[in-house]
């Protein structure tokens, strides 16, 4: 996978509250034949990027499928990060390492790999952890309204067997 950023731009996303989608985060409402890209942890969790189809910038993200996750009752703190616009290449899936999602008070955390990240590129609502390899470690979706994560705890609760 290989990961550009263009400081030069910068970018806004919002939030959508969408039946069965516990986060997703539109960064652009240009209907394209975007090409999307997919992060997979066995056949449990998943979330897919969209992104433009010449540009490679990223246009929409979706936490698609969540069966391992936590709900911590604070605040995340979020890391120095370098704003602008993420632009992702690769192949059409790659499959992670691990996949937890920490849902808390303000934002959400996607832990995909052990490798420490060396690297955060912020665009929108969402920063990427890039290790020194050059692979996404973290996921961050930060700045999230209390009524944005009810939605995605009651989305990420649903089929779970209390």
């Amino acid at each position: 996978m290989e990961y550009k950023f263009d400081a030069s731009i910068q970018m806004e996303s919002t939030f959508v509250a969408e039946e069965y989608f516990a986060a997703i985060i539109n960064f652009s409402p240009e209907e394209l034949n975007n090409h999307f890209i997919e992060f997979k942890y066995n056949n449990t969790d998943m979330f897919e990027i969209s992104v433009h189809p010449e540009t490679h910038v990223i246009k929409r993200f979706t936490l698609t499928l969540c069966n391992h996750f936590t709900v911590i009752d604070k605040d995340m703190s979020v890391p120095i990060c370098i704003d602008g616009t993420i632009i992702i290449d690769g192949p059409d899936t790659t499959e992670c390492e691990t996949f937890m999602v920490n849902l808390y008070n303000n934002g959400m955390l996607i832990k995909l790999s052990d490798e420490e990240p060396k690297f955060y590129y912020k665009s929108g609502n969402i920063i990427f952890a890039i290790s020194d390899n050059s692979k996404l470690t973290e996921v961050y979706i930060i700045n999230l309204a209390k009524t944005d994560v009810n939605h995605a705890k009651n989305e990420l609760y649903l089929g779970v067997e209390p």
